[in-house]
């Protein structure tokens, strides 16, 4: 009876600290969570964003490579090659003027790419400046920095756009001004609301009563807590310069012959569809692949930083 008894006793004791060893795994797991290659760990939590990511380094690659690598001059031009189609010559066709597309296409991927990217990271600067002085500022500068990006949030995107690079002209400097005028409010939104709640934190409170300046707080405490969505966002917006160049030089606001970008190359296939639908063709898959492969690593990257949300 009394072996019974302390077995009894055993099993109640081991019972009572599961709970306990339930927390440690789990404490254990975070840890080893941190810990990990944060890279190797995207890479295996999330296969759908790799391969977006490895689509687009490989397309950036091209684009900074290819012109080095002898794809051939995208302005040649050769009459008696007009409207051929793809081959072993020339992968992708030529068009009305005899010009390579694939030359034309790797040419198009650095302006594009290199005018979405700059246009983005332009938008990020300000928008992240903006909103850092709005939520942490508040008053008055809140105020006149929240009313100025309300106007802006009111007006159509594409209208916006398309309004603004009518009065800049056609050309790369307008569709850039363009595109950051359109999303520095996106940005400066999503910066202001984790700045106003850091702002409020006890410890961001503890560091302003010893003295410590605006600057080390938003640097030390501040930036840290809005980088992961402005990450987010920037891989979104990334997306959204692509569209808008490609819309505005399909529309002939944006880049201008003879430099060629995937909008304006849309453009000039759309001539000639019936007769050479490679034109169209290729710069839309392209386009459409960089756009669809943008989105989803923005999605997987959201879903990374914040793992309680569930994939559908």
């Amino acid at each position: 009876m009394a072996g019974d008894e302390a077995r009894m006793r055993s099993r109640a004791s081991d019972a009572a600290d599961l709970p306990g060893l339930a927390r440690a795994d789990i404490t254990n797991a975070r840890l080893l969570r941190k810990r990990t290659n944060p890279v190797l760990r995207f890479i295996r939590e999330s296969p759908v964003g790799a391969v977006s990511a490895l689509f687009l380094v490989t397309a950036v690659a091209v684009a900074l490579v290819g012109p080095f690598a002898g794809v051939g001059d995208p302005t040649d031009i050769s009459p008696r090659a007009r409207f051929e189609g793809p081959s072993w010559d020339s992968l992708m066709g030529t068009d009305e003027l005899g010009r390579d597309e694939f030359a034309r296409l790797v040419y198009a991927l650095r302006i594009s790419f290199g005018l979405a990217i700059a246009s983005a990271l332009l938008a990020a600067t300000l928008g992240t400046i903006l909103g850092l002085v709005s939520g942490f500022a508040g008053g008055v500068p809140d105020e006149i920095i929240g009313r100025l990006m309300d106007v802006l949030f009111a007006f159509p995107t594409l209208l916006l756009a398309i309004i603004i690079a009518a009065v800049l002209g056609p050309g790369i400097t307008g569709v850039i001004i363009t595109i950051v005028v359109v999303t520095v409010p996106i940005f400066s939104r999503v910066v202001r609301g984790p700045t106003l709640s850091v702002r409020e934190m006890e410890y961001t409170i503890a560091a302003r009563v010893i003295g410590a300046s605006s600057r080390r707080i938003i640097f030390r405490h501040v930036l840290p807590n809005v980088s992961t969505p402005l990450l987010v966002q920037l891989a979104f917006t990334l997306s959204g310069a692509l569209i808008a160049e490609g819309a505005l030089s399909f529309l002939g606001l944006g880049v201008q012959p003879p430099t060629p970008s995937l909008g304006s190359l849309l453009s000039d296939g759309q001539t000639y569809m019936e007769l050479a639908p490679w034109m169209m063709f290729f710069p839309g898959l392209t386009l459409a692949a960089s756009i669809l492969a943008v989105n989803l690593l923005g999605d997987e990257l959201q879903r990374f930083a914040d793992p309680r949300l569930v994939r559908t």
